[in-house]
């Protein structure tokens, strides 16, 4: 990297610092928005409140502007915990041989735990999610007590379904979760109501993604086992070990840590496309293996992207475990401009305990409109075409294939696209990364 020669030190040492700081702090500032989105938004006619699980009874679609590429294997329920006041109290039910469970994320987007479906199989669970100050033992009726190491927390539950006629057997089983206060849990009475959550500071204003990171920091204080390195940050107004306020900076300092939210943006993004520093095969990107765990293995940066920029969550690999690819077996970006063909032989089908699918995304990991309302295909996908020798090719492009092929085509849109290949429950080849996917060939 060359620092301008006309810079001032104070600038390019604020820029360096915020480029390390907006890594470190990214996830919290994303959840900071997707949180407030999710309070103050209208979803399918319901706000969603704190502590209260806000069911989605219906598969994603191309109108979710989210980003985070949504599964389109199974429906949603989500919910924003704030345990500041009191411990939450979440339950699964058995879903009957299909994937239920419930993950939980604390505010720098690593899981802490799971209940429901997993490597030992399915079970209804009732669990205490604790915050990181909580003392106290478990209590009759709660299976587990999960620790979160932050007072806010994202919940997210999954009920797999290929949708159309399975979909109200789903939603029956979807409305058998559940979150709630401990104390109403107890006795039917609130204790006492979360805080407020802050709203993000708005793009209009200087340095707004750091204004955020700053609240948000302030709110789910990075864990003591950083602190050295969040006390450097704290030298150019950034983090809870600020010397001075942002509008109390100097104008340098102030430049330098607006150049780091331009070229912020543009790492994580870069690093998103890549799929991160992890084992690639046949151009598709295996998740990294520390999913969901990566502060433990101090990878900031990939915490940051792939994980929080592309996928909001990612799953500890022995529930799921995700591949990627933006090329094609030629390297050549994506693009509903050309046609390709995805062929797996019977032996290259990836195995899992739950299920498989390959999910198509645009450019903003949000899923791409077509005519025909189709965003993924896998092995919970009704009529597919095998061939005699027990193999499937899929069919990506713009344009409706021949009628013999149609059940296997995976529209695309006209820009660029990328595509998600995921193995719930995955087959020890896959989580070992000893499985290869075929590469999208160009037709």
């Amino acid at each position: 990297m060359t620092l301008p020669a006309h810079s001032d030190w104070r600038e390019d040492y604020a820029y360096l610092l915020g480029m390390q700081a907006y890594i470190y702090g990214y996830p919290a500032i994303h959840f900071a928005k997707v949180r407030h989105a999710s309070l103050h938004s209208r979803k399918d006619g319901v706000v969603t409140k704190v502590n209260q699980l806000f069911h989605k009874p219906r598969l994603s679609n191309p109108r979710d502007k989210l980003g985070g590429s949504p599964m389109r294997d199974a429906i949603y329920s989500a919910a924003w915990l704030d345990l500041s006041s009191e411990p939450v109290v979440a339950g699964t039910p058995d879903g009957g041989g299909r994937y239920v469970g419930m993950q939980f994320a604390e505010f720098y987007s690593d899981i802490f735990g799971y209940i429901g479906s997993g490597p030992e199989g399915n079970k209804s669970e009732v669990c205490l999610v604790v915050g990181p100050g909580w003392q106290g033992e478990k209590p009759p009726g709660i299976d587990r007590v999960l620790r979160s190491p932050t007072p806010c927390v994202m919940a997210v539950a999954r009920v797999s379904t290929p949708g159309g006629d399975d979909l109200a057997a789903a939603r029956e089983i979807q409305q058998r979760f559940f979150t709630m206060p401990f104390s109403m849990w107890l006795g039917g009475v609130v204790s006492a109501d979360p805080p407020a959550a802050f709203k993000p500071f708005d793009q209009a204003e200087p340095l707004a993604d750091f204004r955020t990171m700053n609240a948000a920091m302030r709110e789910n204080p990075p864990p003591p086992l950083d602190e050295v390195m969040v006390r450097q940050f704290g030298q150019v107004g950034l983090g809870p070990f600020a010397k001075l306020e942002l509008d109390a900076l100097d104008a340098a300092t102030q430049r330098g840590l607006a150049r780091a939210l331009v070229d912020g943006p543009l790492l994580l993004g870069k690093l998103a496309k890549s799929g991160g520093n992890t084992k690639v095969v046949n151009n598709w990107a295996y998740g990294d293996r520390n999913w969901g765990r990566m502060a433990t293995a101090g990878d900031f940066l990939g915490r940051a992207s792939p994980q929080a920029f592309a996928g909001t969550l990612e799953h500890w690999i022995e529930q799921s475990t995700k591949l990627r690819t933006f090329v094609d077996a030629d390297g050549q970006d994506l693009t509903g401009e050309r046609r390709y063909v995805l062929h797996f032989t019977k032996d290259e089908l990836p195995k899992a305990k739950a299920f498989w699918s390959i999910t198509l995304y645009d450019e903003l990991f949000n899923l791409a409109a077509n005519d025909i309302d189709r965003y993924s295909i896998g092995d919970m996908s009704k009529g597919l075409v095998y061939g005699p020798d027990g193999s499937l090719q899929i069919y990506l492009q713009f344009d409706p294939p021949v009628v013999e092929n149609w059940a296997n085509w995976l529209p695309t849109p006209r820009g660029s696209f990328n595509l998600f290949l995921r193995t719930y429950l995955p087959d020890p080849l896959v989580l070992q990364q000893s499985y290869v996917p075929p590469a999208v060939c160009r037709v």
